[in-house]
């Protein structure tokens, strides 16, 4: 994220009016835990540090950190239920979150974040997630079966025209979870979408999916029938790693999504990993049912 000077000054304002030095320091420790503000700023320790002096270094250096995002999620945090003990009337938050909004991005009260604003940008890493560190993350694995019998039924041209049909199927389906298609191969592909550590809403979606796909298929698909496919969901950490301008994700996580839906999930099914089982909304959880156990992990199914 590129921040404008006019909100990085904003931010500093904002710093040095609402907290003393030592808490700034605990603050940004938050997201940069060896930080040492007297030797970023050139202080010695027997002088104290003037509030704008340590609120405009330790602004510009989570900036130059790609943190700002997770800087103002902190001060949304700490404006709405305090910190250590103690309440804060963060100032300008307001204008903060506005100037945030203006640079592309809405704070998300659900997941406690900020996110892009999908009307005005839509980028595979939310422009948020960082080289190198781990994320919780919603995998999901969408693929169309039954290929072999559509390649012998339709040219060439209407197979492709309903690959790229369910592709716009999936996105629609995932970006209202602020979801995003992180690689896909035409009949198919691997969604992420972020986990708020509570409940993981992303079953809804694929809920929806299998119960409407006869409805799907006949409004958003050329075909004109029902297309079969398959889904496979997990939940569980990764490591993000950027390659060239496109980044990827490595992971176990997805090589083990991989092979649950292509080896384990029958066409129709949707299955889902014991890690998401205690996370399933609690009106839907009775309609899953331990399918067996596939590389060490229990599987659900979705049973209607």
């Amino acid at each position: 994220m590129k921040v404008k000077p006019s909100l990085l000054n904003i931010a500093i304002r904002s710093l040095a009016q609402s907290m003393n030095v030592h808490t700034m320091e605990h603050l940004v420790k938050r997201l940069l835990p060896n930080y040492d503000l007297n030797q970023r700023t050139g202080f010695p320790h027997s002088i104290s540090i003037p509030n704008l002096d340590a609120a405009r270094q330790i602004v510009y250096d989570i900036n130059d950190s790609a943190l700002f995002p997770q800087f103002v999620n902190i001060l949304v945090e700490i404006s709405n239920r305090g910190w250590m003990g103690k309440q804060y009337d963060i100032a300008y938050l307001h204008d903060i979150v506005k100037e945030m909004r203006e640079h592309g991005f809405v704070y998300d009260s659900h997941n406690k974040l900020f996110v892009e604003d999908q009307s005005v940008r839509r980028t595979r890493n939310w422009g948020v997630l960082r080289e190198g560190y781990e994320y919780v993350l919603t995998f999901l694995r969408f693929d169309i079966v039954g290929n072999s019998e559509l390649v012998r039924k339709y040219s060439a041209e209407m197979i492709n025209y309903t690959y790229s049909d369910f592709g716009e199927i999936v996105k629609a389906a995932i970006y209202s979870r602020n979801g995003r298609i992180w690689s896909w191969e035409g009949d198919g592909g691997l969604v992420l979408i972020p986990f708020d550590g509570e409940t993981c809403e992303a079953v809804l979606t694929a809920v929806r999916m299998q119960i409407n796909r006869t409805v799907i298929s006949i409004e958003e698909c050329r075909l004109g029938l029902t297309v079969s496919y398959r889904i496979a969901m997990h939940l569980g950490n990764t490591v993000y790693r950027s390659r060239g301008e496109t980044g990827t994700i490595i992971s176990d996580s997805i090589n083990s999504l991989y092979h649950l839906g292509q080896k384990f999930a029958r066409p129709g099914d949707l299955l889902l990993t014991e890690e998401m089982e205690r996370f399933i909304p609690a009106g839907i959880r009775d309609l899953f049912v331990n399918t067996g156990v596939y590389e060490g992990r229990c599987i659900y199914k979705f049973v209607l």
